[in-house]
This record gives C-alpha cells, sequence and structure tokens, in this order.
C-alpha cells in the first residue's frame, strides 16, 4: 500500500475521530447546561465507564456466541476461527497476497498478538481494513470487517478483540481476509498460513 493511500486513510479516520470528539462537546455543553458544571463532569464521566462497561460486555457476549474467545498458542492467536475458502496463490490471474477464512457477520475478530495499530478505516478494495505491527515490525492486515473495534495508536494484545466480521469492499460473502507483510507495510508479503503456522498456530 502507497504511503499516499495511508496518508489519506488516516486523514479519513482523523476526520471521524475529530466528528465524534464534536459530537462529545456538544453533548457536554448540554450536560452543563442542564446540570451545571460540576454535575456535568460527574454525569460525563459515568457516561464513559458506562460506555466502556457495555463494550466489554458485548464483546464477552459476541466472544461466547461464536467459540468462547480466540484460539492462544502461548503469545499469539488465531484472527478468526472460521472456514478456509482461498490460499495465499494464484488466483483468477491474478496473486492473491492473503488468505480469506469465511464466518457469520459480525464475528469477533482477534489480533495475531501484541502490537500497536498503524491504520484503521476505510482501506481501498478492503471496505475497511485494519493494520497492526508487531514487535518484530512485522504487520498482519485485517480486511473487509464490518465494524472496527480499535483506532490508529491503540496498543493491543494477541486475542484482543479489534473487529467484525463483514463483506465491505471487493467481497462475496462475509470472511476475514488476513496479510502478512514482513519489516513492515511495504515489505514482503508472505503466506498467512506459514507465518502463523511458525508461531504455533494453525488454520
Amino acid at each position: 500500500m502507497s504511503t499516499a493511500l495511508l496518508d489519506e486513510q488516516q486523514a479519513t479516520l482523523t476526520t471521524l475521530l475529530e466528528e465524534k470528539a464534536g459530537y462529545d462537546a456538544e453533548f457536554y455543553a448540554a450536560l452543563v447546561e442542564l446540570l451545571g458544571a460540576e454535575g456535568a463532569a460527574a454525569a460525563f464521566e459515568q457516561y464513559e465507564k458506562d460506555l466502556l462497561t457495555r463494550s466489554a460486555a458485548e464483546a464477552a457476549a459476541r466472544a461466547a456466541a461464536y467459540g468462547g474467545g480466540p484460539v492462544m498458542s502461548g503469545e499469539w492467536a488465531l484472527p478468526l476461527d472460521g472456514r478456509f475458502t482461498s490460499c495465499y496463490c494464484q488466483r483468477w490471474g491474478t496473486m492473491h497476497w492473503g488468505i480469506d477464512i469465511a464466518a457469520p457477520m459480525y464475528t469477533p475478530l482477534y489480533s495475531a498478538g501484541d502490537g500497536i495499530v498503524i491504520q484503521a478505516g476505510p482501506a481501498t478494495g478492503f471496505g475497511q481494513a485494519v493494520y497492526i505491527q508487531h514487535s518484530n515490525g512485522d504487520v498482519t492486515v485485517y480486511g473487509h470487517m464490518e465494524v472496527i473495534e480499535v483506532v490508529t495508536g491503540q496498543r493491543v494484545a494477541a486475542g484482543q478483540e479489534i473487529a467484525l466480521v463483514g463483506s465491505q469492499g471487493f467481497s462475496t460473502g462475509p470472511h476475514l481476509h488476513l496479510e502478512v507483510h514482513v519489516g513492515g507495510v511495504g515489505g514482503t508479503r508472505v503466506d498467512p498460513v506459514i507465518w502463523l503456522a511458525n508461531r504455533g498456530i494453525f488454520v
């Protein structure tokens, strides 16, 4: 993926976050008018706590509904325990640079390992994608999700829920397109099946 495209997608995500911040500011201003400054501060703090609690509860419920959470092996996790539908291989006359794993809409997706989200949002071809850079420099790419639950710059842990399965972008049904870029975005793209197997995770 080109630097220009990454910059464009980062700008889009920044705009969305700024819009959210604007909505939060409007909400807070309305609370101040209704409850006064001290009451508004307490109410907004409780609102954020409730939001985090609800998000955690929803994530736990989804994990329970779809098998109880990620498949783990030491410090690594299987991003999606679904049906393998396409390989890292030549397909329809072009190279398919990742693997596809199908699952029902809104199935939780998990980070393959500890790392930092370097991109999360709209992505050409994928509709939406998340890029996570791990401590060794490798980047795992998760595409076509319906809902993204992380933001750029966020630290994530192996097995942490990062998104929900979707069919965004160039897609014929709900699935995860998973890629591995060795050494960073723009590095050598390798077969995720082998990369994961070397870490004790089997697709």
